[in-house]
This record gives C-alpha cells, structure tokens and sequence, in this order.
C-alpha cells in the first residue's frame, strides 16, 4: 500500500493499480469547443484520446492515439512539434514515459489550440503530485478531473486552473 495526498486532502491509502473494464475517463459532463480549422479540431480529439487511454493507464491504447494524432499531422508544417513529440509517445517503451511525453505533448498543443479556439472551453487542470511533486498540466473537455499520470491510482488527483475561452 502506498500513502498519497492530493491538494489539501488528506492522505489517504491507494492500492497499487489493477486491471479494469471500465472506462475511467468518463465524465458526467462535456464542454464544447470549436476550432478555427479541421487541423485544430482534429487535432484536439485526438489529444484527447490519447489523454484518455493515458488515464485508463493502457500503454497500447496510447500507442494507438498518439500513432493516429501523429499520422493525421502529417505534412502540417504548423503542427511538426506536436508531432514530433507525439511520435516519442509511441515509441516509449513503458506507461511512464509515455507520460513524461505526454508533459511535452500537452505543451505543444496548448500553444497551437489556445490561438485556435473560436468558441467553447477548454479546460487546463493540474496535479500537484505528479513527477514527484514537479506536477503536471493537461487539457480537457470536462471541469471533472480524470488525471492521465497517475490513471485509476490517484483518478482525482488535480484542479481546474484555468478554462481556455
């Protein structure tokens, strides 16, 4: 057993992570968001996939988003660090490094989605604990935090810390 606190919660015991079925990157409710381009909306659903398989901690599922996101940026100029980066998730060869990858991916997609957006939210949350209390930043389409570096072993574990309009 390990003991993690998040925010100002208090500590609390995690079992270590176990297999599931279930789709932990469900969320009660969605945001909208439109972009500017079919690149930029593209590009957005597929960060989210990639977000959400890194949340259900299954490295072939990442594999496979980050593998399609890279593809669909082929020949985009505008998007070649995204790419570039997407591509280092495919090829990492364990869950945590896909998610030390995924830090750079988020990076780079900020930078391109945040001047793209024409309508709708986005929202950027942020876990305290993750890299050993570095933290991590990623995007969502929900305010209901679903943590993509630490998956079913801290789900919850962030905050809301800014919304993209």
């Amino acid at each position: 057993m390990f003991v993690f606190s998040c925010k100002n919660e208090p500590k609390h015991k995690v079992a270590p992570a176990q297999e599931h079925n279930k789709d932990l990157n469900v969320t009660k409710k969605t945001a909208a968001a439109n972009f500017s381009s079919p690149e930029a909306t593209q590009l957005y659903q597929d960060y989210l996939a990639v977000k959400a398989a890194l949340v259900n901690t299954n490295m072939a599922s990442t594999k496979k988003a980050a593998r399609k996101l890279a593809k669909n940026l082929e020949g985009k100029e505008a998007y070649k660090n995204v790419r570039m980066v997407a591509t280092l998730i495919v090829d990492a060869k364990d869950v945590e490094k896909q998610r030390e990858f995924f830090v750079g991916l988020n990076e780079q997609t900020t930078a391109v989605l945040k001047d793209a957006l024409d309508s709708g939210k986005i929202y950027q949350q942020y876990c305290p604990m993750a890299f050993d209390g570095k933290g991590g930043y990623w995007l969502s389409n929900s305010d209901e935090v679903r943590n993509p570096y630490f998956g079913d072993v801290m789900l919850v574990c962030g905050e809301v810390t800014k919304e993209i309009n």
